[in-house]
């Protein structure tokens, strides 16, 4: 082997000769920057900050106040073409003038049957004839399923203000615009908070709905 072979030899294994590979382990060996700590409770995280006696919702951070609404929607498949251009052009007329910010929001919700299951079981309760009772048992069944595996698709309005004042005149203005092709349906408080967990916890499912 000739000398000029074994000193290229003994170069390959000569870490004094490779800088590069000692500046990429100094690299690695900085600490590594440390990462923010996520938020302890959702209510650091959602921009909800309160309900006012009214029924409106208070942002934080003074972004202002909201409200949520009901839509009424319709069977579009059933109308005629020209009940379906006009309400196209009400929405249309509607959305130009509204200049303020909104949000519409789809939400599945289970199907309500507590009345009716308690009508069936009253009607158990009072039977006497076997045949009646076997009927009665099998459309409770029926009910019972429908309200676990069934579920309601809603659609909801939110409608935003910088003030009581501000929300105020833009729910009147919204529904007297949609009054025809989408009228607005007031929500009780507690159909509020439902429909803000359910949106905030979309996996969820609730044990009930109110309405």
């Amino acid at each position: 082997m000739m000398y000029e072979d074994m000193v290229g030899q003994d170069a390959l294994f000569d870490e004094h000769k490779k800088p590069k590979r000692r500046l990429r382990l100094g690299e690695r060996s900085q600490p590594k920057e440390k990462r923010e700590r996520a938020p302890d409770r959702i209510a650091d995280i959602i921009p909800i900050r309160d309900m006012t006696d009214d029924g409106a919702i208070e942002l934080q951070d003074g972004q202002g106040y909201m409200d949520v609404f009901q839509l009424t929607t319709k069977d579009v498949y059933a109308q005629s073409e020209a009940e379906a251009e006009m309400d196209i052009l009400a929405l249309t007329q509607y959305l130009r003038a509204y200049e303020a910010d909104i949000k519409i929001v789809s939400l599945n919700f289970p199907v309500n049957m507590t009345p009716q299951l308690a009508h069936i079981q009253q009607k158990i309760d009072a039977n006497n004839s076997p045949l009646i009772e076997r009927f009665l048992q099998k459309k409770k069944v029926e009910l019972e399923f429908l309200e676990k595996h069934r579920t309601n698709r809603e659609f909801y309005l939110y409608v935003y203000g910088d003030s009581m004042k501000d929300l105020s005149e833009r729910c009147q203005f919204t529904r007297r615009k949609l009054q025809r092709v989408l009228p607005i349906a007031d929500l009780e408080n507690t159909k509020k908070l439902d429909v803000t967990y359910k949106l905030n916890n979309q996996n969820s499912k609730l044990d009930h709905q109110r309405g």
